[in-house]
């Protein structure tokens, strides 16, 4: 939803009416869950999805019309089995997506999208929309409501945070880092690249990557927050430790630990009775990826990464590493 911010706020300053199309409810297999954006101009699809297919489509003929006609609106859409099985999805389900109507002319709106710009990182801000259409849309900011845009008050509300895109704090630049950072980079993530010896932290091997020369102890300086994530890929058991414990002290939202399942066990073991251990419960996978029978460093490259993207997505409950 960040980068649907961005685009908005450019189309706005740019003098463009838009439309900010929202999934606010689903329900059966859809493809694209709560909060899932797109924005749509008076000239169709600018930016986004909401899923895609015929429902998409339809989407944007009708935020097409409602910004020519300056409306907001909320509309149901029922995704058949046929449209499903065109993309992927095993039966049908419903969306209601909400039509937020923003005109360059409203300068609250441009505020709130500047602001959710500037603050995201740092702030607790949610987007709020009023789905009675009479009041126009607000931000909830560390938990208080600002003015909706249109005035006035309503208690039929939908609100969704605006979330920080979540970095990947890769430790070690050996051959399954250097296969797995390029396919998280293609799936959009900021990647940080950790080693302590210099020749396994070039630039070639890691052109889209920030990269620190540090030793492991010292990873806990890093700027890791609790939405992020670290796979820990070193030379060996020893730095493996090293740098688990100390990133456990900033208890990212993951940490992935390469190596078998016996060097697992002692790992953990190696836990019980510290400070560590209940940091580690439901955070620490080790080994890390999904089983998928990897051998080549490509191949766990995708394990680990399917298992980065399923913890993204509330795949896993509990870890049961």
């Amino acid at each position: 939803m960040k980068e649907v911010i961005y685009r908005a706020y450019e189309l706005y300053t740019e003098n463009n009416p838009l439309i900010i199309a929202t999934i606010i409810s689903k329900s059966g297999s859809t493809p694209r869950g709560e909060g899932s954006s797109m924005i749509i101009t008076e000239n169709g699809y600018d930016f986004g999805t909401v899923g895609g297919g015929a429902q998409e489509f339809q989407a944007i003929e009708l935020g097409k019309n409602l910004v020519r006609e300056k409306n907001s609106d909320n509309h149901k859409y029922i995704l058949t089995n046929n449209e499903a099985e065109d993309i992927g999805m095993v039966c049908g389900g419903t969306n209601r997506i909400h039509f937020e109507y923003i005109d360059p002319s409203d300068k609250l709106a441009g505020e709130y999208l500047k602001f959710i710009m500037d603050n995201y990182s740092t702030a607790d801000i949610s987007v709020v929309y009023d789905l009675d259409l009479s009041c126009g849309f607000t931000i909830e900011v560390d938990g208080g409501l600002k003015p909706f845009t249109k005035g006035g008050s309503s208690e039929n509300l939908f609100k969704f945070k605006i979330e920080a895109e979540p970095k990947m704090f890769i430790l070690g630049g050996g051959h399954v880092s250097q296969a797995t950072v390029p396919i998280l980079n293609y799936l959009g993530y900021e990647t940080i690249v950790v080693e302590n010896r210099a020749e396994f932290l070039k630039e070639e091997d890691f052109p889209n990557s920030k990269r620190y020369l540090i030793e492991y102890e010292d990873v806990k300086k890093l700027d890791i927050t609790r939405d992020d994530y670290v796979i820990i890929l070193t030379r060996g058991h020893i730095s493996d430790k090293i740098a688990l414990k100390s990133a456990l002290d900033k208890k990212p939202k993951y940490i992935g630990v390469i190596g078998s399942r016996k060097k697992a066990i002692l790992m953990f073991k190696d836990l019980e009775g510290t400070e560590y251990e209940e940091i580690a419960k439901g955070r620490v996978f080790s080994p890390v990826g999904i089983e998928i029978g990897a051998e080549t460093p490509k191949e766990i490259a995708i394990s680990i990464t399917a298992q980065i993207v399923a913890v993204a997505r509330g795949m896993y409950e509990d870890n049961k590493n």
